[in-house]
């Protein structure tokens, strides 16, 4: 009876290695239009996939344009969608293209798990209307984000003191430093926030409350 234990367990092992590739293949051609639709088409142009119906609610748009436009592409494997679930860190390899410069490979990373991103949204939808689900765009000029981006000139200690890690105990000095590096000036004297323009304040005073690592590597 037991010389017949491993051989039972080697064809076991056979027949569950012959399910997964035939399920592997079955899942791969009932999604064959959806793969030659991912290669055919650039996602990072595609408005809800780089978040940018989310804005003000979002982190930056400088590099909208570049997006929009085409100028950066996913990589072969990173057109897959059906591999995301792999993917947890959402980090994305692409070619970044300038008509002068040519191509060159960068490495593309969401500010957070999904997860993570969906739990900004929903404490963004609370602040507004105590629901986790909300229209983020009309929430956000219901917090109080809006009521600073109005009434604050100068970003100080006590407007923004707790807001995160980054500003648990902030002093004068380092919200000026972390201003104008936002808004991408010369370090010197106080940069105040009515030289930004609505969205950019918006999107600043956001990113410092939820997630200031785009700020630090700044």
């Amino acid at each position: 009876m037991l010389r017949f234990l491993p051989l039972k367990v080697g064809r076991l092992y056979r027949c569950l290695k012959l399910l997964l590739v035939v399920g592997l293949f079955v899942i791969l051609l009932m999604n064959t239009h959806s793969l030659f639709a991912s290669f055919q088409k650039n996602e990072l142009t595609d408005r809800r996939f780089i978040n940018l119906n989310k804005c003000p609610a979002c982190f930056g748009t400088s590099w909208c344009r570049k997006f929009m436009n085409g100028q950066v592409s996913f990589e072969t494997w990173g057109r897959l969608r059906f591999l995301d679930v792999f993917n947890v860190k959402n980090v994305y390899f692409a070619q970044y293209g300038e008509p002068r410069e040519g191509t060159r490979r960068v490495v593309l990373k969401r500010l957070g798990s999904n997860q993570e991103l969906a739990e900004i949204d929903q404490k963004i939808c609370k602040r507004a209307t105590g629901r986790p689900r909300c229209d983020l765009i009309q929430a956000m000029y219901k917090t109080e984000f809006a009521r600073i981006n109005g009434d604050v000139r100068l970003l100080t200690p006590e407007v923004v003191e707790g807001w995160s890690d980054l500003v648990h105990c902030p002093s004068q000095r380092l919200l000026d430093r972390v201003v104008r590096r936002y808004a991408e000036t010369k370090d010197s004297g106080s940069f105040l926030l009515k030289n930004l323009k609505d969205t950019e304040r918006m999107q600043l005073l956001m990113t410092l409350a939820f997630n200031p690592e785009p700020l630090v590597l700044q």
